[in-house]
């Protein structure tokens, strides 16, 4: 659907571009293609490829970037590249008291030439693009308001499903799977992240990502026919990636579910937030792990949230009585996520090595088990992973979803 501002966009472009003789292209602040006008016989190979993708590719993107026309509030000419394709062409910023809202374009040598009549006509596209980025903005809200409606179950995630299929956003048919950021990760930036990743495609299979948030927490839901598992791990590789730089420790760690249908979005979103919590939680599995590669800790994990009392065994509590709580019970899971290597174990530490013997003794000791023994370092182990899930955000998050669900 063509909405009313991308009509007063396109009669601006093609209005210019007659009166100019020369194809005039609008593309918005990421570089994605808004409109574009007839062409006059100035195309180049790039700009036929991108109005074909609605897309830049991303090392054009760097190439026309490294001319500084994101900061720039005059235009810039930017020189030819064959091997992109690309004739020498001007950018135009189009922006609105400083804020920059996309790039009119010009292909061919002096196009400077048109810089007056051009100019005139960035002006009137200012106002158009600023009403079709308060739009955009506000569709995208409401997209996400479904998206969080439909993970939070009930009936109203009954209601989000067909609102989402009745504005075609998603297939009836199609399989889902669902991302979800660890804890505390901005919505925002989990939605800018996906958005990055989908306009310079690549690989990516034929499916698509929607980003919400559930509570402070960024997710995406991942929709299509075929492929979706597979789409929902490039996304995810993409997210991890493009948020490297949070939290400090250098990674986000990402979880995702099962695919499944739109009516069990619920489940998958509970999933993902476990899964999401062991990559943080568990050393020895990836910063990407799917429900599915959870392996044992997966069912650990429900019946931690179903009965605890029996998730955690009651000598884990030992390890947290009197003052010495966090030292018993942070040195007994270091060293069992150290396989038992005293010499890592002690460096993580930054304790003597003969300073763990005497905890580890002191553990021995407090809850009965024999760390030499494989049944019982497994035991302690699982033990103070799952009370780490315990006092984790996560059962109360779990918890404040299907008390929702049961009142909706």
């Amino acid at each position: 659907m063509v909405l009313p501002y991308t009509d007063a966009i396109q009669r601006l472009v093609d209005s210019l571009a007659a009166r100019i003789r020369h194809s005039v292209a609008v593309d918005d602040e990421r570089g994605s293609l808004v409109v574009c006008s007839r062409h006059y016989g100035d195309e180049d190979r790039l700009r036929i490829d991108v109005v074909l993708s609605r897309r830049l590719p991303a090392p054009v993107a760097e190439y026309v970037n490294s001319f500084g026309i994101a900061t720039s509030a005059t235009p810039r000419s930017i020189p030819a590249n064959p091997s992109f394709g690309l004739k020498e062409r001007r950018c135009y910023p189009i922006r609105d008291h400083g804020r920059l809202l996309g790039y009119l374009w010009l292909i061919g040598a002096h196009a400077e030439r048109f810089d007056d009549v051009v100019g005139d006509c960035v002006g009137q596209l200012s106002a158009r693009l600023r009403e079709r980025s308060l739009r955009v903005t506000e569709e995208e809200r409401r997209r996400r308001a479904l998206v969080t409606g439909l993970l939070h179950g009930g009936e109203g995630s009954a209601r989000a499903a067909a609102d989402l299929v009745g504005q075609g956003l998603v297939d009836a048919e199609d399989e889902a799977v669902v991302i979800a950021a660890a804890a505390a990760t901005d919505p925002e930036e989990v939605a800018a992240v996906i958005a990055d990743a989908t306009r310079r495609g690549g690989d990516e299979p034929p499916a698509r990502a929607l980003p919400a948030a559930v509570g402070e927490r960024g997710v995406a839901l991942v929709v299509g026919r075929q492929g979706v598992e597979r789409a929902a791990a490039w996304w995810a590789e993409e997210l991890r990636r493009g948020m490297r730089r949070r939290p400090a420790d250098g990674g986000v760690h990402v979880g995702l579910s099962n695919a499944g249908r739109l009516d069990e979005a619920p489940e998958l979103l509970r999933q993902a937030v476990l899964a999401a919590f062991a990559a943080a939680e568990l050393p020895e599995l990836a910063p990407v792990v799917s429900w599915r590669d959870t392996g044992v800790y997966g069912p650990l994990m429900l019946a931690a949230m179903t009965s605890p009392e029996l998730a955690v065994p009651p000598q884990i509590a030992r390890l947290s009585a009197g003052a010495r709580t966090d030292s018993l019970a942070r040195t007994a899971e270091v060293f069992l996520d150290a396989a038992g290597d005293t010499a890592t174990a002690s460096g993580q530490l930054t304790i003597h090595r003969t300073t763990l013997y005497y905890r580890l003794a002191q553990v021995e000791n407090k809850t009965g088990w024999d760390l030499k023994n494989g049944r019982d370092r497994l035991t302690l182990h699982l033990g103070l992973k799952m009370r780490r899930l315990l006092d984790s955000g996560i059962p109360a998050l779990l918890r404040g979803e299907d008390a929702r669900r049961g009142g909706s």
